[in-house]
């Protein structure tokens, strides 16, 4: 099967679905009158409908669900190995640079803002 032709039956299944009940759901949001019309332009410019615009803007914004868990989680062991081993080889390739704690400096920098932010 060529490539053209996979495209064309995902896209006529793409199709299929949308029609079949319980397969899609509505989402009705309140934007204005001005990002409609910006949104009407750049699905035309695109050669797209809008219902296909915005959903594909979507796909794109949206990260998958796996993606969302794992935000929740927050780092698993190889990430923060991975993080611990970047950190040495810095450190290796930079042996005359000092690296101070960052959040020792976020800490310094947050206090001497709070206190120009009290004498204005």
């Amino acid at each position: 099967m060529k490539e053209g032709e996979a495209m064309a039956m995902q896209s006529q299944y793409s199709d299929d679905q949308r029609g079949l009940p319980g397969k899609r759901l509505r989402l009705i949001i309140d934007i204005t009158p001005e990002l409609s019309q910006r949104i009407k332009i750049a699905a035309a410019q695109n050669g797209l409908s809008v219902y296909e615009y915005v959903e594909n803007m979507l796909e794109q914004t949206v990260p998958p669900k796996m993606n969302l868990t794992q935000r929740r989680r927050g780092l698993n062991s190889e990430a923060v190995e991975d993080l611990l081993r970047f950190q040495e080889e810095i450190k290796r390739a930079h042996p005359d640079v000092v690296f101070e704690d960052s959040v020792e400096t976020l800490r310094q920098l947050r206090e001497e803002r709070t206190r120009q932010l009290e004498q204005s």
